[in-house]
């Protein structure tokens, strides 16, 4: 069976050399924060286009989606666009690209869209408005969203778990803003990444299951997070539907073990889950599939 992750994230070997300085020089301080902090080791891996092609080979990968960074400058949105612009041309039966977006720089951001849009983009995000600049609520940010909806984009929205442990980067996400978010734009069709902050479980409260209709949750950086139970958990709540498999590729998920990102690691734990074959099937392509087409 191919595969579709739905979370990954690429960069040049410019940017990989050397990421703090590229961040320091680019005013992306959380980006210095996330990947490079001062203090203790860092989890994120790098790897050139050509890994990246490579270690899908090797787990039987059939499509990865690139997701932008939640960059606090629109100027470094549109460099990282153009990077995924010309990997696509390069590789366009392998890989999607999502749009990096500031809606913090208000109509430049939206006169974005129309541009990512000719390029073959097929989706926003990943977003982070706490780090952006603004909120889930702002006009600027809601313009975007109609704007996105408008252009048939799906929206990814990075989500932190409220209660856990801390890591560098981690900021809050309120999750009742996202719960809003979904309810206020149901023709809208968002990831909620890293599981949702385990707002699926939230799911249970039938009010709060009706507006989530449109809300897709992935299951980047899940090893980092969450033991492999979130699988069924997940599932007997809200069904297989809405789930995506998503990596957090070139990420360290396992950085006791793992010198370097690969898919095989995490899919491995992902098999071995408490799920049915038809439950897997959804997860790791079916979902993916009828979302993208």
């Amino acid at each position: 069976m191919p595969l579709i992750d739905v979370h990954t994230h690429h960069y040049p070997e410019k940017v990989w050399r050397n990421p703090r300085q590229w961040g320091e020089d680019n005013g992306e301080q959380h980006w210095c924060n996330c990947v490079a902090p001062l203090k203790g080791g860092s989890i994120q891996g790098w790897t050139d286009l050509d890994t990246l092609i490579r270690d899908m080979d090797i787990a039987e990968i059939e499509k990865v989606v690139l997701l932008g960074w939640y960059w606090e400058n629109q100027e470094t949105c549109e460099e990282q666009n153009r990077w995924y612009a010309k990997a696509i041309r390069e590789h366009p039966d392998r890989l999607i690209a999502f749009a990096a977006i500031n809606a913090a720089s208000r109509q430049a951001a939206v006169d974005s869209i129309d541009r990512v849009v000719e390029l073959g983009f097929r989706g926003l995000g990943e977003c982070l408005p706490q780090v952006q600049g603004h909120t889930l609520r702002d006009e600027c940010w809601l313009k975007v969203v109609e704007k996105a909806t408008a252009a048939n984009l799906l929206i990814n929205l990075h989500v932190t778990e409220p209660i856990g442990h801390d890591y560098p980067g981690k900021v809050e996400t309120p999750l009742e803003d996202y719960v809003w978010l979904a309810g206020m734009f149901p023709e809208t069709t968002f990831i909620f990444a890293h599981w949702g902050g385990l707002l699926p479980l939230y799911e249970l409260n039938p009010s709060i299951q009706k507006k989530m209709a449109n809300v897709f949750y992935d299951t980047a950086a899940s090893p980092l997070i969450y033991n492999k139970k979130v699988f069924r958990s997940v599932i007997d709540i809200i069904g297989p539907g809405r789930i995506l498999y998503g990596s957090d590729y070139p990420l360290r998920l396992y950085p006791g073990k793992m010198e370097a990102p690969d898919f095989t690691t995490f899919l491995e734990e992902i098999n071995s889950a408490n799920m049915t074959a038809e439950e897997k099937a959804d997860l790791l392509y079916n979902n993916a599939r009828r979302l993208f087409g």
